[in-house]
C-alpha cells in the first residue's frame, strides 16, 4: 500500500512503500552517539522500506560512515531517508509519514542505550532492549566503526579556541559533522534579564490561562535556584516535520548564555548553519551538511532560544548537570500524530517523576 510522506517545507511530497514483511507497530528507537549527533534529538526512529525510494537526488546526502547514509531536505532540514549500506536497504524517518499512514505504536524496542550513560529518552519510555551492539542502521558494522564496547565513532570534538569556554561547567554543543559547534554556559546574572512568553510545555496554549504572554516576567526557563535550564519534549507537527522524527527535545536557554566556539556571542548562520523560516517571524536552524536540528526562535522573544538538546555533550545524554527535564507534559501532545507514542511518553515521564521525586 502506498504511503504518503512530506517534510515541513513541502519540497518532499511523495509516495513510498513500507516493507510489508515488517511489523511496523514495533517502533525501533536508536539512542546511539551518532543518531543523537546527526539529528540533534535524543534518538532516531525509522521504518524499513520495500524498495529504493524515489526523489533521492533531490535530497542532501550525508555519508555518516562507510555503512550508513542519511538523506535530508535541503530547504527545511527534515531527515527523510537512510540507507544501510551492508544490506542496501532503505528506511524512512518515522516522523514524515502522513497522519493517516503512520503506523500505530504497540511496542518499543530501544537500541544502544548504553551510549547514553543515563538511558536518554528510554528512561521515560517503556520498552525492551535490543541485544545488538550496533546502531539500528548499522546492519553489519565493520571493525573500524566500533570499539570493543560497540561505541559508534563520531568526529572527535576539538578543543575550544577560547580558553574561557574550556571551563569545566560549560558544555559544548556539536553536530555529527562538526559544522555546528557552540557552547552553553551555566545561568548567570545575564540569564535573569531574558524574557519569554510561557512555553506550551508548562502552560498549554489552549488552557485559557490569562497571562500566557508572561507579563509577570516569570523566569520559567531557569530552574533549581537559577542553576539549570528547563528542557522538555515536543510533539507538534512543525517540529516533527522539521526534524523528521516524532519527539523533538528542546532546552530553553537565554541567548546571552550561548557562544560560538571562538568565544564570541552566538551568531545565527555560523559554520554550516542554515536557516528556514517556518512561519512569519519564526525561524529554525539546521546543519546543511549532516541535517542536525539546531535552534528554534522567533521575533517575539529573541532573548530565549530553543536549543536541540541532543547536540549538547554533557556527562550523559540528557546533560542533567545543566538541564532540568520537565516531566508533567509533552508539549503540544494534543496535536501529536502518534498519540499512542505520546501517551506512553507522558505516562513514562510521570512515573519517572514519582520514582525520582521530581517536581
Amino acid at each position: 500500500m502506498a504511503t504518503s510522506i512530506t517534510c515541513l517545507c513541502g519540497d518532499i511530497a511523495i509516495s513510498i512503500q513500507l516493507d510489508p514483511a515488517t511489523d511496523h507497530t514495533q517502533l525501533q528507537l536508536c539512542h546511539c552517539h551518532s543518531c543523537r549527533a546527526v539529528t540533534g534529538l535524543l534518538c532516531s526512529s525509522y521504518y524499513l522500506l520495500q524498495d529504493k525510494p524515489p526523489a533521492l537526488d533531490t535530497l542532501q546526502e550525508y555519508q555518516e560512515s562507510p555503512h550508513v547514509s542519511r538523506f535530508f531536505c535541503r530547504t527545511c532540514g527534515a531527515h527523510v531517508f537512510a540507507q544501510s549500506k551492508p544490506t542496501g536497504r532503505y528506511l524512512v524517518a518515522s516522523g514524515v509519514l502522513a497522519d493517516q499512514d503512520t503506523p500505530a505504536v504497540h511496542s518499543i524496542q530501544h537500541w544502544k542505550t548504553g551510549d547514553t550513560e543515563d538511558g536518554g529518552l528510554s528512561a521515560y519510555l517503556p520498552g525492551w532492549p535490543s541485544t545488538d551492539i550496533s546502531c539500528r542502521l548499522e546492519a553489519e558494522p565493520g571493525p573500524s566503526e566500533y570499539s570493543e564496547q560497540g561505541e559508534s565513532d563520531i568526529p572527535q570534538t576539538p578543543q575550544a579556541s577560547s580558553d574561557s569556554l574550556q571551563e569545566q561547567n560549560n558544555l559544548q554543543a556539536r553536530c555529527h559533522c562538526g559544522g555546528i559547534d557552540f557552547f552553553v554556559t551555566p545561568p548567570d546574572a545575564s540569564s535573569t534579564q531574558a524574557w519569554s512568553q510561557w512555553s506550551d510545555l508548562l502552560i498549554p496554549f489552549n488552557s485559557g490561562y490569562a497571562d500566557l504572554d508572561n507579563a509577570a516576567d516569570v523566569k520559567w526557563f531557569l530552574r533549581k535556584g537559577n542553576t539549570k535550564y528547563l528542557a522538555g519534549t515536543c510533539a507538534c507537527a512543525s517540529c516533527r516535520l522539521h526534524s523528521g522524527f516524532p519527539i523533538q527535545v528542546w532546552a530553553f536557554i537565554p541567548k546571552s548564555n550561548l557562544f560560538n566556539a571562538d568565544g564570541s556571542p552566538l551568531t545565527f548562520g555560523h559554520g554550516t548553519m542554515k536557516q528556514y523560516k517556518s512561519s512569519p517571524g519564526v525561524y529554525r536552524e539546521f546543519c546543511d551538511r549532516c541535517g542536525a536540528t539546531v535552534f528554534w526562535h522567533n521575533d517575539g522573544r529573541p532573548s530565549v532560544i530553543d536549543v536541540s538538546a541532543g547536540l549538547i555533550r554533557g556527562k550523559n545524554a540528557r546533560s542533567e548537570e545543566l538541564l532540568d527535564w520537565a516531566t508533567g507534559r509533552v508539549s503540544f501532545a494534543e496535536l501529536a500524530v502518534q498519540k499512542d507514542l505520546v501517551k506512553l511518553l507522558e505516562e513514562g515521564l510521570q512515573q519517572y517523576a514519582k520514582q525520582h521525586h521530581k517536581d
